[in-house]
């Protein structure tokens, strides 16, 4: 599948990104039964769990498609409509079957944001910055991060339960650092980005956004 199929397809609309911070588990996502959402890792538990439909989902860590429970997720569990986005790098650890809905994008980098990703992306040490700049390539004005916490506590880094998490605190700067850089190329083009966790990191660097106040009158 090639990325360019995807330039604008969402043109005008506004996206759900699904991180997998604890925070996400507070929220009611049954809500996005009818809204864009872009998932990643384990966010295809949620979208079983409260009954809607991820539309892309991403995956850039090798740790993920290297560990067999995780990544049935990403492979044997998704939808079999969703549209898959993988960093290059992994493409030879996938399933085959699923070339035909998947785009493979090479990094060009660790720091920066991509606009055009037919030219790569910037990987920013976190997997939040590859939903982000496919959801600007999508042509998304409005984007929305769920459970974007960067908290890595020992015992609940995630949402989900792990025999042996996988902690990121020493690339918690870095990915702050890509995120808040993501939300000034969002501004300079007239589109926003958004935090919705009230206990994320991000809250001084990104405008933040509660979540139930964007169903109001729907």
């Amino acid at each position: 599948m090639k990325i360019n199929s995807l330039y604008n397809k969402e043109v005008g609309k506004r996206a759900f990104i699904l991180a997998n911070g604890p925070s996400v588990l507070n929220q009611d996502l049954s809500k996005l039964r009818n809204e864009l959402v872009i998932g990643m890792n384990a966010s295809i538990l949620l979208d079983e769990k409260f009954k809607f439909f991820s539309k892309y989902y991403v995956i850039s860590d090798h740790r993920f498609m290297t560990h067999p429970i995780k990544k049935d997720l990403g492979t044997k569990k998704l939808n079999k409509n969703t549209t898959r986005i993988l960093r290059k790098e992994l493409e030879e650890l996938d399933m085959k079957s699923l070339n035909s809905r998947t785009c493979y994008i090479q990094a060009i980098g660790k720091n920066g944001f991509s606009e055009n990703l037919k030219s790569g992306y910037f990987f920013g040490c976190t997997t939040t910055m590859l939903a982000i700049q496919l959801a600007y390539y999508l042509g998304c004005t409005e984007v929305y991060l769920l459970g974007c916490d960067l908290r890595y506590s020992t015992e609940t880094p995630r949402f989900y339960e792990e025999e042996n998490p996988q902690l990121e605190d020493s690339f918690t700067s870095v990915q702050i650092y890509n995120i808040a850089n993501a939300s000034v190329k969002f501004e300079q083009n007239g589109k926003k980005l958004f935090n919705c966790s009230p206990i994320s990191y991000l809250l001084p660097y990104l405008p933040y956004c509660e979540y139930d106040s964007l169903f109001k009158g729907v």
